[in-house]
C-alpha cells in the first residue's frame, strides 16, 4: 500500500513540475509580447502624438494581432496611457531626504522638466480624448494621478510629523495648490512649464505651510 502511495504521489508530482514547465514558457512568452506592445506604443506616441495613435499602427510596429493588443488593453487609451506610465513614474520620482520641503521642491522641478517637453504633449492629448472618452479618462485618474497624490500626500505628512508644517494644513487643498497649476498651464494658459516656474510656485504654497 505504502508503495502505490508513494508512485501516486511521485506521479502527481511529475505531472505538476511537467504542467508548470508548460505554463513557465507560455508565460514568458506573454510578457516578452506584452513589452514589446508597450515599446511599439510608446513609440508611436513619439512619433505621432495622441492624434495619430492607433491600435492598427501599434499592431504594425509591434507585429502583435490586433486581437492581442485588445485582449490586455480595452481601448487606445488605455494602452497609451499604461505604455508610458512606468517610464514617467522612473522619471518623476519623489526624493526622500531630511526634508519634506525640498523632495517637494526636487519633484516639481523634474516635473516642470518632463511636462514641459514630449510627455506634457501626450498627458494633454489623453486629457483632451478623456472628455469624449470616460474610460480613458478615469483610467488616467487611477493609474497615474491616484497614486502621484498619494505620495505627495505622504511627503506632506511627513513634514507635518518633522515640524516642517503645521499641523492644522489641509493636505488634499495644498497639492492641489502644488499640482493644479501644472495643469493649467499644460492645458489652458499654454504657458511654459520650467523648473525655475515649479521652484517660485512650491515656495509660494509652502509660505502657506510652514511652522
Amino acid at each position: 500500500m505504502t508503495g502505490r502511495t508513494e508512485t501516486v504521489e511521485a506521479e502527481a508530482s511529475a505531472a505538476t513540475a511537467t504542467a508548470a514547465a508548460r505554463r513557465g514558457p507560455g508565460r514568458k512568452r506573454d510578457e516578452a509580447t506584452r513589452h514589446a506592445i508597450l515599446r511599439a506604443a510608446y513609440e508611436t506616441l513619439e512619433a505621432e502624438g495622441y492624434g495619430g495613435f492607433t491600435i492598427e499602427a501599434v499592431a504594425a510596429r509591434s507585429g502583435a494581432a490586433k486581437t492581442t493588443i485588445y485582449r490586455w488593453w480595452p481601448s487606445k487609451g488605455a494602452l497609451a496611457i499604461d505604455s508610458f506610465l512606468d517610464l514617467y513614474k522612473r522619471e518623476v520620482p519623489f526624493p526622500r531626504t531630511h526634508s519634506a520641503s525640498e523632495d517637494l521642491k526636487a519633484n516639481l522641478r523634474l516635473m516642470a522638466k518632463i511636462w514641459g517637453g514630449q510627455y506634457g504633449r501626450l498627458i494633454a492629448g489623453i486629457i483632451a480624448a478623456g472628455q469624449s472618452d470616460v474610460t480613458t479618462l478615469e483610467r488616467y485618474r487611477e493609474r497615474l494621478v491616484k497614486p502621484r497624490r498619494e505620495e505627495g500626500r505622504g511627503v506632506l505628512q511627513r513634514g507635518i510629523d518633522n515640524g516642517e508644517f503645521r499641523p492644522d494644513i489641509d493636505i488634499e487643498a495644498a497639492l492641489d495648490a502644488l499640482y493644479g497649476p501644472f495643469y493649467g498651464r499644460l492645458l489652458a494658459w499654454l504657458e511654459p512649464l520650467d523648473p525655475t516656474w515649479a521652484e517660485r510656485l512650491c515656495d509660494t504654497v509652502l509660505r502657506g505651510l510652514m511652522v
